[in-house]
């Protein structure tokens, strides 16, 4: 630990500093499920209360990214002055540091980063989430292969309000990312920041270098980096991917049957579309395992398009609610929450249903007592307009 840096991060026990950047400092720390990674948010990326619940909204999509060559996200806390996001650690150097000690990638080893990350990116492009910061610094080389991380950071903190320069490190931000106020970003861009990863790793040098940011942003809009060097089929691919029209690129899920050679007209069928468990009410231990332990998955099918949406996690202070509708579906006490501690007894509601979580980690709908049925009130509505009928025709 250095002088300075925090001993503890909400629940989490900090163990020293991973790295320092220009959206926030990333520590290492040990909580309940073992060593994690927390990305603490610089204060000036959220001091807008409106940037916080874009903020959540972006982080909560996030968490919904399945483990497909990602370093997942298990916990976030917004509420502070400095929000913090947590991680799974994968323990490795980044791609940046691999490359810069080692020298360029190249054969098997090229040939599986780049399937490694495309399939990450199709993963992430598959609930709707774009990275936007894709780069070697945020791909980490782990021992079960390469791992893209914060994904769903960028978005949440372009959309705050001081954030005046553009989110994303030049030398591998897409024409569209540069290209003023009114250029459409999406998708595309992180396909083209694939590209500009897998330049570095195959060649070692970025793929548009400058003395400054002006520079840089020059070359991006009007300059194309010489892929010559790398071999085929990663040097067509990688061409493709650079192309200054977004429209010309290819989808991940297209770069990725490439990958695999299986190139085809709906490429979506190449990997699963990441998708919702159905719903689950159960004993927790019978559910399937999310981020770091035992947890049920809960999904509410209910009015409108986008269905309620939450887990629950044990920990050791009891259960561990986290809403991915956006702190939007779930409710306490008629509060919308993001995130809370369960207890059991305890209550909640998703969308239409309420929830209870009894003491053998058990959750079961709360079923409230049925009023007497509407014909019984009707009967005896009807005798009483009979009985006052015939008292009035007697004294009538």
């Amino acid at each position: 630990m250095h002088t300075g840096e925090p001993r503890r991060i909400g629940p989490y026990e900090v163990l020293g500093c991973l790295g320092v950047g220009g959206q926030g400092t990333v520590y290492l720390a040990r909580g309940e499920a073992g060593r994690v990674a927390i990305k603490v948010i610089h204060a000036q990326g959220a001091a807008d209360p409106r940037a916080r619940r874009r903020f959540a909204d972006e982080v909560a999509i996030a968490s919904r990214v399945p483990r497909a060559y990602t370093a997942m996200i298990i916990d976030a806390d917004i509420d502070r002055d400095q929000p913090y996001i947590v991680s799974e650690y994968v323990a490795g150097p980044s791609l940046q540091k691999l490359v810069d000690t080692h020298g360029p990638l190249s054969g098997s080893v090229l040939e599986r980063l780049a399937t490694y990350t495309a399939t990450a990116l199709a993963a992430i492009h598959g609930v709707g989430v774009i990275h936007r910061d894709l780069k070697p610094a945020n791909v980490i080389v782990g021992p079960d292969g390469p791992r893209v991380v914060d994904f769903g950071v960028a978005r949440a903190l372009e959309a705050t309000s001081v954030l005046t320069t553009t989110v994303g490190t030049p030398s591998y931000l897409a024409p569209e990312q540069v290209g003023g106020p009114e250029s459409e970003v999406g998708a595309p861009a992180d396909v083209h920041a694939w590209a500009g990863t897998v330049y570095f790793a195959a060649t070692g040098r970025v793929p548009f270098a400058g003395s400054n940011v002006a520079v840089i942003i020059n070359r991006v809009l009007t300059e194309t980096p010489d892929v010559r060097v790398i071999p085929q089929p990663l040097r067509s691919l990688i061409a493709d991917c650079l192309a200054k029209d977004p429209a010309r690129r290819p989808t991940a899920m297209e770069l990725l049957g490439r990958l695999v050679g299986h190139p085809s007209e709906t490429p979506q069928a190449t990997v699963p579309h990441a998708g919702i468990l159905p719903v689950t009410l159960g004993t927790l231990k019978e559910i399937t395992t999310l981020g770091s332990g035992p947890a049920a998955d809960i999904v509410i099918h209910g009015q409108g398009v986008a269905p309620a949406h939450a887990t629950v996690r044990r920990v050791s202070a009891g259960y561990r609610l986290h809403d991915h509708s956006g702190g939007l579906g779930t409710y306490i006490d008629g509060r919308p929450v993001l995130y809370a501690t369960l207890r059991p007894g305890e209550r909640f509601a998703l969308g239409p249903v309420v929830l209870r979580l009894t003491g053998t980690g058990e959750l079961e709908r709360v079923r409230f007592g049925r009023p007497p049925g509407a014909r019984w009130w009707l009967l005896l509505l009807l005798v009483a307009v009979l009985v006052t009928v015939l008292i009035v025709l007697v004294r009538g």
